[in-house]
């Protein structure tokens, strides 16, 4: 029994080891002074659902804000209540309307992997739930290849390439991401390239090996491999950043992260797009040039896990109604006794159990919730959201117009125009109730203009938001 208790120990100590260990960075400096950082999916659980969660009522300021019901404001705002521009964020769509071919554009640089030339298989990744691999084009660009799920063709790649330009047209770092078609002839092999294979060790990439990657891949009609390309990022990686810390030697970087309002919207602009597969591992800072000297840049990556899709297939139909370990629900369903019914359960039975289209996958506005949406991991900035970071996020969505969604959601290139139309309309209508929700939450009146009159008096303009979205009918409301 004493050794017994003894290994308990142990392990809790190496757990907790773990955990602190997600979250510092590493010991080792790189050419620009700045530390890399590691982290990993298992890490982000093991944080954010064990370590976190079970210390979160140990932070007094956390405990007050609970039981005094308030929320602390975001510290990274300007005089005007709005997020200035960063090194996280640059005011786009929300401020100065982007036209129809920057949206549909994106971050794009080029216009993906060069087509004239052959593509060098550099090394792979052949396990896991995101298999893929990086390549080199003829003009030296390196890119990741990722595919869609063997039986659900254009899922993951659609949903890739239609979020990440809504999330850069937002205000975000976003890599290139490109929609590409090729052939099996278009693949060339690095003599020293390796892959990672379902064995979990690093192997030399051979044709075989290819070929046997190749069978779990979906092709076309005529023969091709469709496929999102994210253009490699240039500059020096310094691996994740933290959605609640702060890097403290960046002179760019003064506010923990979860008092960022950006950060903290995150949230907001998720359950807009479905993306529920936020976390530490799916962020990247490059420390890129600017004017002449160094800034990290901070970037938000890999949205296959957004609108109906997941790497592995459709998402399951809890998926933004519960944390991936959720203690509440778990709690509610042993007390219900089996007799309660999740909303989730209740929109997969309304739903007969059955996607509506294999690109599509799990997506519609049944028991949407736009103030109880939840990602993966129950991250401290997301549940800091406030009315007003809520506010703000809300009007940043409500400014893309019915035929701006439609324009984006065409970048997907779906085969079936009911695959288009249903994404598209799904977030025309979710948009609705995301300005409807969070206008509610706050007096809705922006865009306030002081003037002074001819009689030497002033007036003060304003719009009311909700008026003007026909969310209120116009002169109900008293001023």
């Amino acid at each position: 029994m004493l050794r017994q208790n003894h290994l308990f120990r142990v392990g809790v100590g190496l757990a907790l080891a773990c955990s602190v260990g997600a979250s510092l960075l590493l010991a080792q400096n790189t050419s620009s002074g700045y530390q890399k950082r590691e982290t990993s999916l298992y890490r982000d659980m093991f944080d954010q659902t064990i370590y976190y969660e079970g210390t979160q009522y140990l932070h007094l300021e956390r405990l007050y804000s609970r039981l005094a019901g308030k929320k602390k404001r975001a510290l990274n705002l300007n005089t005007f209540d709005e997020v200035p521009d960063s090194t996280f964020f640059t005011n786009r769509h929300g401020r100065n309307r982007m036209s129809t071919g920057e949206l549909k554009k994106g971050p794009s640089l080029t216009s993906g992997p060069d087509p004239n030339g052959q593509w060098v298989i550099t090394k792979g990744k052949f396990e896991g739930i995101t298999p893929g691999f990086f390549i080199r084009d003829q003009r030296g660009d390196k890119y990741l290849l990722k595919f869609d799920p063997v039986d659900y063709i254009e899922l993951a790649t659609g949903a890739e390439i239609i979020t990440s330009r809504f999330i850069h047209a937002i205000g975000y770092n976003v890599p290139q991401y490109t929609l590409v078609s090729f052939k099996k002839d278009k693949l060339d092999i690095d003599p020293n390239a390796r892959v990672i294979d379902e064995s979990g060790f690093r192997r030399k990439l051979t044709p075989e090996r290819l070929e046997e990657f190749l069978l779990f891949v979906p092709e076309t009609e005529d023969g091709s491999y469709r496929s999102s390309a994210s253009r490699i990022l240039t500059g020096e990686i310094l691996g994740p950043m933290s959605l609640q810390g702060r890097r403290g030697n960046d002179p760019d970087d003064p506010v923990d992260h979860k008092d960022r309002r950006e950060i903290r919207a995150l949230q907001v602009f998720s359950s807009w797009l479905n993306n529920f597969d936020v976390r530490d591992s799916n962020t990247l800072d490059v420390v890129e040039e600017v004017e002449g000297r160094n800034v990290i840049r901070h970037y938000l990556l890999d949205f296959n896990s957004s609108l109906g899709g997941r790497p592995g297939g459709p998402q399951p139909p809890h998926f933004a109604h519960e944390y991936l370990f959720d203690y509440r629900e778990i709690f509610k369903g042993l007390v219900g006794l089996g007799f309660w019914k999740r909303a989730w359960q209740k929109r997969w039975d309304e739903a007969d159990r059955q996607i509506t289209n294999p690109a599509v996958g799990y997506f519609d506005n049944r028991y949407f919730n736009p103030g109880g949406y939840k990602t993966q991991l129950p991250y401290f900035p997301f549940k800091d959201l406030s009315r007003a970071d809520g506010f703000w996020a809300a009007k940043i969505i409500m400014k893309f117009t019915d035929d701006e969604i439609r324009e984006i959601v065409s970048e997907g290139k779906y085969s079936d125009s009911k695959a288009r139309d249903h994404i598209a309309e799904t977030l025309i209508e979710r948009r609705d109730l995301i300005g409807r929700y969070w206008f509610k939450q706050a007096n809705p009146l922006d865009d306030f203009k002081l003037s002074r009159q001819g009689d030497g008096s002033y007036e003060l303009r304003f719009e009311d938001l909700a008026v003007h979205y026909g969310f209120e009918p116009e002169g109900a409301s008293a001023y």
